[in-house]
């Protein structure tokens, strides 16, 4: 029996919305299932629950209508608070032996805007003489624990937690076409803009954004929508600036952008990218689910490792 046993249920959270998917096994393909509940206003905020019982109740009635009792269940929780420092550790030392390495000097050398972390490391390739280069990934540990609290009252069993950018490039990898070393995610969704670099496959910078809430029932004009896509925009074409002039001090820059999100108006950003630069999009499959449920699929590529 392989490591998803009997299927595993996959979960992206954002303020607004739940989106899930349960799979039999841990590829596209594998997909039996997938929907998304919106939350009602202001029971989540910024990953934080603040209203619990209503949100126990939304997860309760999930796995009674999908008979998901016992199943085991990934979650991936918003970028909003992700801290990804780049820090140079001894050379000698493992993977394990890093982390505990860099356990030691939170609070001392390294500093984080949140106690109590919940943290992860990925090795780069640089090797100095005496050090290497090493990417943490910090996130508040009490956002995982509340949720991982939540699925285990309703009968889950949780396994495995992500970022949401994590989830979706993770799609893309399986998904793309040409090795491109410099991507820049764009992940908007109707509350939020993150936009996230990746170096050889490596998150190496992310910048979460609020921004102005866009439904799809909304009233809002295609004049309104296009100003709100243009003022974000702005920050888009700073980041990829950004890091070609500063992250990678003009050696490198953008190969690739990939789009992805649940905002309404996601082609008119397309478009607006197409007509103002000359970097290639990537185009997730849209024949059996949307793109905005790239995070989800994504989710349910990662291994329980």
């Amino acid at each position: 029996m392989g490591l998803f046993g009997n299927g595993r249920v996959n979960i992206v959270i954002t303020n607004r919305v739940l989106r899930y998917s349960f799979h039999k096994n841990p590829s596209v393909d594998g997909m039996v299932s997938h929907g998304e509940v919106k939350l009602p206003e202001g029971i989540m905020k910024d990953g934080i629950i603040t209203n619990k019982a209503v949100f126990e109740e939304i997860i309760h009635k999930l796995v009674k209508e999908n008979k998901w009792r016992r199943k085991k269940v990934s979650f991936s929780v918003p970028d909003d608070t992700v801290v990804i420092r780049q820090l140079k550790v001894p050379a000698s030392l493992t993977k394990n032996e890093a982390m505990g390495y860099i356990k030691t000097q939170i609070g001392n050398s390294v500093y984080l805007p949140f106690a109590n972390p919940a943290i992860a490391l990925d090795f780069l390739d640089t090797i100095e003489e005496e050090n290497r280069n090493v990417l943490l990934y910090a996130y508040p540990k009490e956002k995982i624990a509340t949720l991982e609290d939540v699925f285990e009252n309703k009968g889950l069993e949780p396994v495995v937690a992500d970022l949401t950018t994590l989830s979706v490039y993770r799609y893309y990898y399986q998904n793309k076409q040409a090795d491109k070393q410099h991507v820049l995610l764009i992940h908007w969704n109707k509350d939020a803009l993150v936009l996230s670099a990746f170096q050889h496959d490596k998150a190496i910078f992310t910048r979460h954004m609020k921004t102005t809430t866009v439904e799809e029932n909304s009233e809002i004009t295609k004049e309104t929508a296009h100003q709100i896509i243009d003022e974000y925009m702005i920050e888009v074409n700073r980041i990829i600036d950004f890091y070609q002039y500063s992250i990678t001090k003009g050696q490198h820059q953008i190969e690739l952008l990939i789009l992805s999100g649940d905002f309404p108006y996601l082609n008119a950003v397309r478009k607006n990218l197409q007509e103002t630069s000359s970097i290639p999009i990537h185009e997730f499959p849209e024949d059996k689910v949307p793109v905005k449920y790239a995070d989800v699929l994504g989710l349910a590529l990662k291994t329980e490792t």
